[in-house]
């Protein structure tokens, strides 16, 4: 064996491990990606809860969100305003998990829960008339869109409801 097939062999190793540790440097990125995206999941699926739970962690606070979701009588204007600003944590957290979906960071499951609770939200007319005023007001048009849908279903609902009992006399 000559010194220059030496020489090339060696160069041929230099080559292989320096494209294995490529390879073992985009295998670390993508394992820390998908922990990464675990985490934020895990992080979003517990700040959500948290911030809904505390909506109705009281007697007192149970009883204002029953009243206001069930359409329970008037609001007062101190409590319109606090219920426009719990509708607008609520909302902002689903377009939040939205736009995180759209970039794939978190789990669609995560997303699906988030969506979940604006369905919930959405079943009450009190919501559906805040969201009409308030769906202008710098949304994604992509997530505006998935609300809009979401409040058009529960109206048509709504409507094919109170058009029941007067088909049926």
């Amino acid at each position: 064996m000559t010194l220059e097939s030496i020489y090339y062999i060696g160069q041929t190793i230099a080559v292989v491990v320096i494209v294995a540790t490529l390879f073992a440097i985009l295998y670390q990125g993508y394992q820390t990606n998908k922990i990464a995206r675990a985490d934020l999941t895990l992080n979003m699926w517990m700040q959500a809860g948290a911030a809904h739970y505390s909506l109705v962690d009281s007697p007192e606070k149970a009883d204002f969100m029953h009243r206001a979701l069930n359409d329970g009588g008037p609001l007062t204007e101190p409590e319109k305003l606090r219920f426009a600003n719990l509708l607008g944590y609520a909302i902002g957290a689903h377009e939040a998990a939205f736009m995180l979906h759209t970039r794939n960071l978190v789990e669609t499951a995560a997303y699906d829960r988030s969506e979940g609770l604006s369905r919930m939200y959405l079943q009450s007319r009190r919501v559906r008339k805040w969201w009409r005023r308030r769906r202008e007001y710098k949304y994604d048009p992509r997530f505006r869109d998935i609300v809009d849908a979401m409040a058009n279903e529960f109206e048509a609902a709504e409507h094919a409801q109170r058009e029941a009992p007067e088909q049926s006399a």
